[in-house]
């Protein structure tokens, strides 16, 4: 519970010092529909299938024309349904069940993005970000839960992509990009929440 709120006042501070930027560059928010591939461990002990549910917003200050920082929160939510075959419990019994497992990370990141030009019909960029992801982790046995574990883990994600503008002098765009979620998660024999994402989603100005 204790770093469950230093981590809210850690990010609450974070938009606070944001904020009091604001009226030294612009603000620019990108709100993007995510797509993840759970790899290592999540994928061999927890879920295999890809998880289409998923949204990636951040919000980042300009500090130079092509270096800006700020924050990045989303949502991602895996789940996979096994066939019915004999478990065996923590507490080594046995038992014949239907077994559902459902993950949902939400991510608290800060963030810093690195555009290489801001000019021209396509524009490569590189993100990267360190903090937390909350795991909300869930396991069932036919309708009985079986494992309930809300964690705060430690998070990274490098990023590449790219910011395609509506136009010539248009400010809002289409972004695109692919990043690697790292997340160690040591829990039995899961010892990470590891993904590779890809989103799809639009860049603006935030102006009065």
């Amino acid at each position: 519970m204790r770093s469950y709120k230093s981590y809210i006042l850690l990010i609450t501070a974070m938009f606070i010092a944001a904020g009091s930027f604001a009226q030294q560059g612009e603000f620019r928010l990108t709100a993007s529909y995510a797509a993840a591939i759970p790899v290592g461990s999540f994928k061999d002990n927890v879920v295999s299938k890809t998880s289409f549910r998923g949204v990636d917003v951040n919000l980042l200050y300009g500090v130079t024309s092509k270096l800006s920082v700020g924050l990045t929160t989303g949502y991602q939510d895996f789940y996979e349904k096994y066939p019915r075959q004999v478990y065996k419990l923590s507490d080594g019994s046995d038992i014949s069940a239907v077994v559902s497992n459902s993950v949902q990370q939400i991510p608290f990141l800060a963030t810093a993005r690195y555009d290489f030009t801001t000019s021209g019909l396509i524009r490569p960029y590189v993100l990267g970000g360190v903090g937390g992801q909350l795991v909300l982790n869930r396991q069932f046995l036919g309708e009985y839960t079986n494992d309930n574990t809300n964690r705060f883990a430690f998070a990274a994600r490098p990023e590449a992509g790219i910011y395609i503008p509506f136009g010539k002098d248009s400010h809002t765009g289409i972004n695109l990009g692919a990043y690697y979620n790292y997340i160690p998660y040591n829990k039995g024999s899961i010892d990470n929440m590891n993904s590779i994402g890809i989103k799809l989603g639009i860049g603006f100005p935030m102006r009065d």
